[in-house]
């Protein structure tokens, strides 16, 4: 049974479909030696390639799509290949900190940089990450700051709910204290659309209160387990990721029907003979 190329790579998490979309137009994949084409189906036994590596053997293996949260610490690299100020390999990634898989590779729903902090949501299905992606305007989430206030009393109230951030006009809904002591305090933002965090920064700033640190504790329906260490991980089960596929109208994908035998059947086998003597009759 065939199926749409660039579907079927995203489903394999080999990028999003937007992402692969474009590396179909730009001639990076290739079926059956062939540059690609929006629009071009796979077939079993097919041979697909992207940028000269052979990706066949992958598309022929089925897992059930994962979905993960992680708490990303500050400073983090994504990739394995990031480096700090001074130039150096950073140390160990995102990526490299996450379980292995077989036949994909973990996409990022909720985009973060090495200075971002908090809630990651990952998942192997590419076309899930690219919908999900597309519903981020429409995403709730939620950020804390820890903020350094000019007085033990300060007043929450007075900190603005709108701010101008890269020629933009950002909303908050909510701003609410997080804990904190004195005049190093902790405060809850919270939105109806996942924003950059240095949104919420900006956010603080305009009230010239300076900001040490930002990171993400919401995004959607997922809030970040409280007993979640740093660097560390944990896989929704399936009903999460079955409810997570309805929210965005998507199918949640099946393993491929097995084709029916074209062998011929063999015939029945007689029984054996009763080779058994058999007692005289008198």
């Amino acid at each position: 049974m065939s199926e749409r190329l660039h579907k079927l790579l995203a489903q394999h998490g080999l990028g999003s479909r937007r992402e692969i979309e474009k590396w179909i137009l730009e001639g990076r994949v290739r079926l059956n030696n062939q540059p690609a084409q929006t629009g071009d189906r796979y077939n079993p036994g097919d041979r697909v390639s992207i940028d000269g590596k052979d990706v066949s053997s992958r598309l022929q293996f089925f897992a059930a799509p994962k979905v993960i949260l992680y708490h990303k610490p500050q400073g983090q690299p994504i990739t394995a290949t990031a480096t700090d100020e001074d130039g150096e390999v950073a140390g160990k990634s995102v990526m490299e900190s996450l379980p292995s898989l077989r036949g994909s590779r973990w996409l990022m729903v909720n985009t973060m940089q090495a200075g971002d902090s908090g809630l990651m949501l990952l998942t192997s299905d590419g076309r899930l990450a690219d919908a999900l992606r597309r519903r981020a305007e429409t995403t709730p989430a939620a950020y804390v700051a820890r903020v350094l206030v000019p007085f033990a009393e300060f007043d929450v109230e007075s900190i603005p709910r709108v701010v101008q951030y890269d020629e933009e006009t950002v909303e908050f809904e909510k701003i609410e204290p997080a804990g904190g002591e004195g005049t190093n305090r902790w405060f809850r933002v919270e939105s109806h659309r996942a924003h950059r965090r240095a949104a919420v920064r900006a956010l603080f700033e305009s009230r010239g209160l300076k900001v040490s640190r930002v990171m993400q504790v919401q995004f959607g329906d997922f809030e970040l387990p409280r007993d979640l260490p740093r660097n560390k991980h944990r896989e929704l089960t399936e009903n999460e990721v079955e409810a997570l596929y309805a929210s965005v109208e998507l199918a949640l994908p099946t393993p491929p029907a097995k084709p029916e035998s074209t062998r011929p059947q063999r015939p029945a086998r007689r029984p054996a003979p009763d080779r058994r003597k058999k007692p005289k009759r008198r």
